[in-house]
């Protein structure tokens, strides 16, 4: 059952093999002090931050060891004298980088965020604890919990442990692909921290109880326990589901998986028609260092490509979104997750008809509640509208009003003005008084003229406006 499971697995997550990892052959020990040193300086030319790695430490007095007690006179001595040497060198590589990146800047730039994370990731021992989330200079509770003779013991105890538990890690994640025995394991690491067999076998069997070594998909070089245990049942065929029975079996328990669907994968899912392919979830890898995911991948063959940090939309017609309407959009998200975290946490709502809400009900109600506040600012638009429009009516009446005004002075003053000089002086009294009476007519006509034309550029501003609010 389990290799019908893990066929299932490589089907729904194949890729072509660039490299194949040769078991037989493993590395030559990484020296502690090179390694830190090493270390050290990638961590003073590496211009990103390196990834934490989360882990519940031991207590206080046991997480650290000082140099007091962890070296001697002399190597106190040899290491002061080799980091005095490290940081000269060290200084000479930054001022001689610095000096060529200054041309280029802009394009070390690009070449940064093009670049592949896993660059920065650490490697040797340190790198195996990384990726397999723990500390490389100390314990974690869980280990000081299954090792209490170790912490209790000296100092140098605990060097001896940290080493041979990295080692192995570092055994285990150069060669996924095939179980690491304990027979390997004794083989590989190097003397004198193999000096103490049974040491190397308590932690082997540690790292392989909590799946730090020896799970996924791999090719087993012992044969599973014929004698079982006990038997479990693992609800879903997920990815979760299908690591747990695998797991479990190799610790000689009878697994019995059970799914709803039709497929194994559970959100891993690929959608085929013809020769049109498209994944459906599960398809992307947040994060490689530290993920066990990265091993699962080397064990299946599964080839990853990166994804770049530009991720267009694009809409039906083909087109990419406008980044000011993406931004838009995003920013709304985001306050209406910041309103929902809000209302659970300060305002109490967490129910519906007595319920317990979801974070979708209560996205949903939101929602609700932002599409009242638009109804209510789009009544109030078409209020302004209705304003507007009474003002303009108003204005538009008086200046008709006002042009027959003008009309019936001006054929008052042409009829004044008919009568030939000399004139007397009521005639003339009169003609000037119509022709003042007119021209202020005509002015008063052209303020209601500009007041118009003024209320209907505020007006067209101001529509255009809460048209872009609204919609």
């Amino acid at each position: 059952m389990a290799s019908h499971h893990s066929t299932k697995v490589t089907t729904l997550m194949p890729k072509k093999d660039e490299s194949s990892t040769n078991s037989s052959k493993r590395p030559p020990p990484v020296d502690e002090d090179e390694q830190e040193a090493n270390s050290n300086d990638t961590g003073r030319r590496s211009k990103r931050k390196r990834a934490k790695v989360e882990y519940k430490e031991m207590d206080e007095h046991l997480a650290h060891i000082s140099d007091d007690e962890f070296y001697s006179e002399e190597d106190k001595k040899e290491k002061e004298e080799k980091d005095a040497k490290e940081t000269s060198k060290s200084k000479e590589k930054d001022s001689v980088k610095e000096k060529e990146s200054k041309p280029g800047k802009v394009e070390e730039d690009h070449a940064g965020e093009e670049s592949d994370h896993s660059a920065d990731d650490p490697s040797g021992l340190e790198g195996a604890a990384f990726q397999s989330r723990l500390p490389v200079d100390k314990m974690t509770a869980q280990e000081a919990a299954s090792f209490p003779d170790i912490v209790q013991g000296p100092p140098q105890a605990q060097k001896v442990f940290l080493y041979i538990r990295n080692r192995i890690l570092q055994l285990w994640l150069e060669s996924p692909k095939q179980q690491l025995t304990l027979e390997s394991a004794l083989q590989d690491v190097e003397p004198p921290y193999n000096s103490d067999g049974q040491l190397v076998l308590r932690v082997h069997a540690f790292l392989e109880r909590y799946s730090l070594i020896n799970f996924g998909i791999y090719k087993r070089l012992k044969p599973l326990p014929a004698k079982k245990n006990c038997k479990v049942i693992v609800i879903g065929a997920g990815v979760a589901g299908l690591g747990a029975a695998r797991q479990l079996q190799s610790f000689g328990i009878e697994v019995v998986i059970l799914e709803a669907r039709d497929r194994v994968g559970g959100r891993v899912q690929t959608f085929r028609r013809g020769n049109y392919v498209a994944d459906l979830g599960a398809m992307v890898v947040t994060g490689l260092g530290g993920n066990p995911v990265t091993v699962l991948s080397k064990q299946v063959n599964m080839e990853l490509h990166k994804i770049k940090q530009k991720c267009p939309l694009y809409e039906g017609n083909g087109c990419t979104v406008l980044k000011e309407k993406d931004e838009m959009v995003e920013r709304e998200f985001n306050r209406l997750l910041e309103t929902t975290s809000y209302l659970s946490h300060h305002a109490n709502f967490n129910e519906i008809n007595g319920k317990p809400a979801s974070l979708g009900q209560a996205l949903e109600a939101v929602i609700k509640l932002q599409e009242k506040h638009v109804k209510d600012k789009q009544c109030e638009h078409q209020r302004n509208i209705i304003d507007m429009q009474e003002r303009l009516r108003k204005c538009q009446a008086q200046m008709l009003n006002q042009k027959d005004t003008v009309q019936e002075l001006h054929k008052q003053w042409k009829e004044a003005s008919e009568v030939k000089p000399p004139r007397d002086i009521t005639a003339e009294f009169l003609v000037k008084s119509k022709l003042r009476d007119l021209n202020a007519a005509i002015k008063h006509f052209n303020t209601l003229a500009a007041n118009r034309e003024h209320c209907g550029e505020d007006g067209v501003m101001y529509l255009k406006k809460l048209d872009q609010f609204v919609r």
